[in-house]
């Protein structure tokens, strides 16, 4: 159901919970760090500051889940991935992993077979280009990148 990546939080619901009912499962060595209910509670409400960060951490992640969602609906495994890195890319059009390419196969709902495919098919079309830095967004219109200048 969530994937919890580094430096994230997991398992807030149980702040306002009796009786907590989730599992976690580490499927990799990890380090994970608990804090006292109470204790953190008692945290949130002395240090306004403090609330305000978890606030925008809880908001940040509802919209990244729609985002996925929406991002989940789209039929087409190309146009799947083209929204994907278009709402995770940055103002120069980079994209960084964090994870495997496996994991983002994963996060946007399709096979790991089926995105290598796409991944290749788009950076021949000449729509992305793929660097141990990650991906870097071009074009999503194949059609634009061999009549843009100098190409």
């Amino acid at each position: 159901m969530h994937t919890v990546r580094p430096g994230e939080l997991f398992a807030e619901a149980s702040l306002f919970a009796s009786r907590y009912h989730c599992d976690a499962v580490a499927t990799v060595a990890s380090e994970v760090h608990w804090y006292a209910k109470n204790a953190l509670r008692t945290q949130l409400q002395a240090c306004p500051a403090t609330m305000w960060r978890f606030t925008a951490e809880l908001a940040q992640r509802v919209q990244g889940l729609r985002s996925r969602l929406e991002v989940q609906q789209v039929r087409s495994a190309r146009e799947r991935v083209l929204q994907y890195l278009g709402l995770g890319c940055d103002a120069k059009g980079q994209w960084q992993h964090r994870g495997t390419l496996k994991h983002l196969a994963q996060e946007i709902g399709l096979t790991h077979e089926a995105l290598y495919r796409t991944l290749a098919v788009l950076e021949r079309e000449g729509c992305i280009s793929r660097s141990e830095k990650g991906i870097r967004l071009i074009t999503a219109d194949p059609k634009q990148r061999r009549s843009a200048p100098g190409h």
